[in-house]
């Protein structure tokens, strides 16, 4: 049995009303959203005075009504600034794809986020090959074999991996501190070289190479990884495909305003 962990009453409720706020006509009335949030005006009326002392909510001129303030504007610019410029060089993605005419440079591409609690595939583009070897969108991908996964928590702090690599290998039943520390080394060499592969981690046969990319604050946005099958594709770090994808990465990045040191 898993034990409920214990949160913050006034965090919650903050939380309700932010989605109250979705949920009504903005600038909203004070009883518009007691209607959409369930909660007493009187109260309301006090936390709503604290989310403006804190950015979340500001008051309406007119001093009845309330809407969204800059923080959480700016909270929303932040959330959405990684799909935005990865809607950016979604031309860029289907010309690169394009060029994969050989199957031993790859027959799908797709880019790879964090997103929640863990790193998935957010976007596909496929070649002319009739074989497809694409997954879902939004399937979690492991953390210690996907070359996508691996890539994306090789950037991540160690206090926001080590769990979910634990809990992986203790799933796989190799959680040694031996084991551990092979994992971050790996994650320290995927940094250094700036790519990771993968041989067959979800399909036997199956092989990746990923590379990140970076936008114009050095922050990164989102793994780039090729896919093939082998033993066409090769999915070794010295091989054309890595070579390839170590040329195109910054590429994109560059298109992003990232300059490399």
């Amino acid at each position: 049995m898993v034990r409920e962990q214990k949160g913050v009453e006034a965090a919650e409720t903050v939380g309700a009303i932010l989605h109250g706020m979705l949920q009504v006509a903005r600038p909203a009335r004070l009883k518009e959203l007691e209607a959409a949030t369930g909660i007493h005006s009187a109260k309301l009326h006090r936390y709503l005075v604290s989310m403006a002392r804190s950015g979340l909510i500001a008051k309406h001129k007119t001093g009845s009504r309330y809407d969204f303030g800059l923080l959480a504007y700016r909270l929303g610019q932040t959330a959405t600034h990684g799909q935005e410029l990865l809607s950016f060089l979604e031309p860029y993605f289907e010309n690169f794809v394009a060029e994969l005419t050989n199957p031993d440079l790859g027959q799908a591409v797709g880019i790879g986020q964090w997103v929640g609690d863990g790193p998935t595939i957010v976007k596909w583009f496929e070649s002319n090959s009739p074989l497809s070897i694409r997954m879902k969108p939004g399937v979690h991908l492991s953390i210690t074999a996907s070359a996508t996964a691996m890539l994306l928590a090789a950037y991540r702090p160690r206090d926001i991996t080590e769990p979910l690599v634990r809990a992986e290998l203790l799933e796989k039943k190799t959680c040694t501190s031996n084991e551990i520390r092979r994992v971050y080394a790996n994650y320290a060499e995927i940094r250094r070289t700036g790519i990771a592969n993968s041989l067959g981690s979800r399909r036997a046969g199956l092989n990746a190479l990923s590379a990140p990319l970076f936008d114009q604050t050095g922050e990164l946005i989102a793994a780039i990884t090729i896919l093939g099958m082998s033993p066409s594709f090769d999915a070794s770090l010295e091989g054309a495909a890595a070579q390839l994808l170590k040329k195109i990465a910054p590429e994109l990045s560059l298109k992003m305003g990232h300059l490399a040191p």
